[in-house]
C-alpha cells in the first residue's frame, strides 16, 4: 500500500458527527460508553429503542456522510434512538480491536441501562455487517443481553475468501486480521455458530462484490436453523440501502424499518 493511500485511510479514521443537513446539533450526542466513543442521535429514544449500528469500511476507514443519512432516516422512521459505536481501525488496531470495542461498549450501555432488553436492535454493513454477526455470536454464546434483531447489509463475513474481485478488500483483511487465520469464527463469523441468533436480516444485491458472501450466510443461517429474512435485489450493488438511491434504496430500506419496528414491538404504520 503507498504512502498516500495509508495517509488517506488514517486520516478517515477520525469519528465524525453526523453533518447539520442530517441531524440537527441539538439531536446529537458524543459520549464514551467505557472507552469507546458513541454518537447518538435522538438519545432522548433510547426509553422507547435503540438502534445499534457498525458501520461498514473494511475495517480500515470510518463512516461517511451517506452512512450518517441512512442511519438517521432509518432510526427516525423506526421511532428508535440511534447509535454509532466508532470502533478502532486497522492497521493502527488489528483484530481483535473492533470486537473488543464493540463488546466493551455494549456491555457498558448495558450497566448503564440505556439499552433495554429486548428493545434494541444491532446493525452493521460491509465490514460491519460482518462485525455486527461475530458480536451476536459472542453474545448469544455469553449468556448476556442479546439484540431482539441483527440487520445486515452487504455485509463482509468471510475474510478468507479471495473471489470478492476487489485488491482493496484482500489488502484491507490482511491489514485486520495480521497473523490471525482468516477462517477463526470473530473474524469470519459466516464460519461461526449461527444457532441460537436473534432473527437476523439481510439486505444485499445481485451486483454486489459481497454477494456471494451474503448467500454463503443465508445459506448457512438455513443450515443452522436460524431465524432468517433475505432481500436480494436484483439490480442492487454494494451497499444497496446505504449507498443506493432510487426504488431499490428505498425498498431496502422499507425492508429494514419494518424488521426494527417489528422486532421492538412498535406498530408498523408510523414507518411509511
Amino acid at each position: 500500500m503507498s504512502l498516500v493511500r495509508t495517509l488517506r485511510i488514517l486520516a478517515s479514521q477520525r469519528p465524525s458527527l453526523p453533518p447539520r443537513a442530517v441531524a440537527d446539533p441539538s439531536r446529537v450526542r458524543r459520549v464514551r460508553h467505557d472507552r469507546v466513543p458513541v454518537t447518538w442521535i435522538d438519545p432522548g429514544l433510547a426509553s422507547t429503542a435503540t438502534i445499534v449500528h457498525l458501520h461498514g469500511g473494511a475495517y480500515v476507514q470510518g463512516e461517511s456522510r451517506q452512512t450518517w443519512e441512512w442511519l438517521e432516516e432509518v432510526a427516525r422512521r423506526s421511532g428508535a434512538a440511534a447509535a454509532m459505536i466508532h470502533y478502532r481501525l486497522a492497521p493502527r488496531h488489528p483484530y481483535p480491536a473492533a470486537v473488543d470495542d464493540v463488546l466493551a461498549a455494549l456491555a457498558d450501555m448495558q450497566r448503564e441501562a440505556v439499552l433495554r432488553p429486548g428493545r434494541w436492535v444491532l446493525s452493521g454493513d460491509g465490514a460491519g455487517g460482518g462485525l455486527a454477526l461475530a458480536v451476536a455470536q459472542s453474545l448469544a454464546g455469553s449468556g448476556a443481553d442479546a439484540p431482539a434483531a441483527v440487520l445486515l447489509e452487504s455485509p463482509w463475513s468471510d475474510l478468507s475468501r479471495e473471489d470478492h474481485g476487489q485488491e482493496s478488500l484482500r489488502v484491507a483483511a490482511r491489514l485486520y486480521a495480521g497473523a490471525v487465520p482468516r477462517t477463526q469464527p470473530r473474524l469470519s463469523p459466516v464460519h461461526g455458530d449461527l444457532a441460537g441468533l436473534p432473527p437476523v436480516h439481510l439486505v444485499t444485491g445481485a451486483e454486489d462484490p459481497l454477494v456471494r458472501d451474503g448467500r454463503s450466510l443465508a445459506a448457512a443461517l438455513l443450515d443452522a436453523g436460524a431465524e432468517h429474512h433475505v432481500l436480494e435485489l436484483p439490480h442492487g450493488g454494494h451497499q444497496v440501502a446505504v449507498a443506493g438511491e432510487g426504488p431499490q434504496a428505498q425498498q431496502a430500506r422499507r425492508f429494514q424499518i419494518s424488521a426494527v419496528r417489528a422486532a421492538i414491538g412498535l406498530d408498523e404504520s408510523a414507518a411509511h
